[in-house]
């Protein structure tokens, strides 16, 4: 009989109802999602998402080492946003 579920933390969490006893064997079966609405990453995309790596590496080193608060990067941040509004 087949089972539906998905997977969290590499754990099949099967659909409300699905009962197994604990020890069951199964055979897991990936079905392809669909991607409505997600087409191909342009260049400039791409291009977007490598600058903000670069800059969240820059912004590690410029913490290593050092004890950080997590509240002030949060105001910082905040701080951050309202100023490119």
């Amino acid at each position: 009989m087949p089972y539906k579920g998905v997977v969290k933390d590499n754990v099949v969490i099967l659909e409300e109802g699905a009962c197994l006893p604990n020890g069951t064997r199964v055979a897991v079966t990936v079905e392809e999602m669909a991607q409505a609405g997600l087409g191909e990453v342009t260049p400039e995309e791409t291009e977007e998402r490598r600058a903000l790596v670069a800059r969240m590496k820059e912004f590690g080193q410029r913490l290593a080492g050092q004890q950080v608060n997590l509240g002030d990067l949060i105001l910082e941040g905040r701080e951050e946003l309202e100023n490119r509004a």
